[in-house]
């Protein structure tokens, strides 16, 4: 009966599955996910599932719908002061902000995330983001 809990558990399972590459089965978990944090009101939580689903709709080619995940995402993010969520949602909108074809969009984005990254002491991500950046 602990639904913030169940939600935390299908975020968790749905990206083992994207790691697995099985895109379909961790969409369908995130989704359930989104559903619970909806019902609860838990903001942190849907954030994550919009993020999550994003990289999913890019990976499937639907690019328009993963941009609409990533401003949601970066207001919720802004609104709760989580300043890493927003620094992934950041490189990840620069990234895709590539894909369509917009340098100056994706140039901001990962800047902001850089920033981000390296003020919270986040080595790993902030050195991803550089070498995304030199690309």
């Amino acid at each position: 009966g602990n639904r913030a809990d169940l939600q935390r558990t299908y975020g968790n399972q749905a990206l083992i599955l994207q790691d697995w590459g099985r895109l379909d089965e961790a969409m369908a978990l995130h989704k359930k996910q989104e559903t619970i944090c909806q019902e609860l009101g838990d903001r942190a939580g849907l954030q994550r599932a919009y993020g999550n689903q994003a990289v999913i709709l890019q990976a499937w080619g639907r690019l328009d719908e993963a941009m609409a995940l990533h401003k949601k995402k970066e207001t919720i993010c802004q609104d709760l002061g989580n300043r890493a969520g927003l620094a992934y949602c950041y490189s990840n909108w620069g990234l895709l902000a590539r894909e369509l074809n917009d340098p100056a969009g994706s140039s901001e984005k990962l800047a902001l995330a850089l920033a981000i990254f390296t003020e919270l002491k986040m080595p790993r991500e902030r050195d991803a983001v550089l070498s995304w950046m030199k690309r």
